[in-house]
């Protein structure tokens, strides 16, 4: 779905855990985080799509993706 293998995502998500802090907050997980920003940057949708995509709002989105 994100162009790449699970082992691909797993071995990125671990990266980003280690090297650049990225955790679970409250209500998202740190691979849910991951999911928005790929799939963002893969497909080019819209804050309007991802929000239908993930059912999050569009602040979350937002942060999301920007957090990544």
């Amino acid at each position: 779905m994100f162009g790449m293998s699970k082992h691909v995502f797993r071995s990125l998500l671990l990266e980003l855990r280690t090297l650049d802090g990225l955790s679970d907050s409250r209500y998202v997980s740190a691979e849910e985080k991951l999911a928005i920003f790929l799939h963002a940057a893969v497909s080019g949708g819209s804050n309007r799509e991802l929000q239908e995509r993930f059912m999050r709002g569009g602040a979350t989105i937002s942060k999301f993706v920007n957090c990544v």
